[in-house]
């Protein structure tokens, strides 16, 4: 089965002050695994949120993860492994009470990292999601025709 690309895009167009060219999407359809691009405060329209606030980075980060996930065919609930990036300690709080808002319930496995940045100045925080369908929700093939 091939894996299906969701939001293709170049780097370039997103990151418009750097030479980088790389061919990219926002999410990976692999049978009933699905792989999402790290999520940030960029919304899905290429728009940022919350310049200098964490939490609000936080939020805008899941919901993308939200409907990047729906249109993948999944949910959250399907969420295994959430990997969260942070640039500053002092931001662990905020960030983690906006994501256990959003996934009260459902109780991935995670992993929290403090690094020294992110790709732009701006970004504090980033969301990297692993999600695996049941078999019993799983469609074989959601179109990407309109990505």
């Amino acid at each position: 089965m091939p894996h299906q690309r969701l939001r293709k895009f170049n780097t370039r167009d997103v990151y418009r002050n750097v030479s980088i060219d790389n061919d990219m999407c926002m999410a990976v359809k692999a049978g009933r695994n699905i792989f999402l691009r790290g999520q940030t405060g960029f919304d899905l329209e290429g728009g940022f949120t919350g310049v200098g606030d964490a939490a609000a980075q936080a939020d805008q980060a899941m919901r993308n993860v939200k409907v990047l996930l729906e249109e993948a065919g999944s949910k959250l609930e399907h969420i295994c492994k959430i990997t969260t990036y942070i640039t500053d300690r002092g931001y662990r709080e905020a960030v983690y009470n906006v994501i256990g808002r959003h996934l009260r319930g459902i109780h991935p496995c995670g992993t929290g990292l403090i690094v020294r940045g992110l790709a732009l100045p701006e970004m504090l925080v980033e969301i990297d999601i692993d999600a695996v369908i049941p078999e019993d929700e799983y469609r074989p093939y959601v179109s990407d025709s309109q990505y």
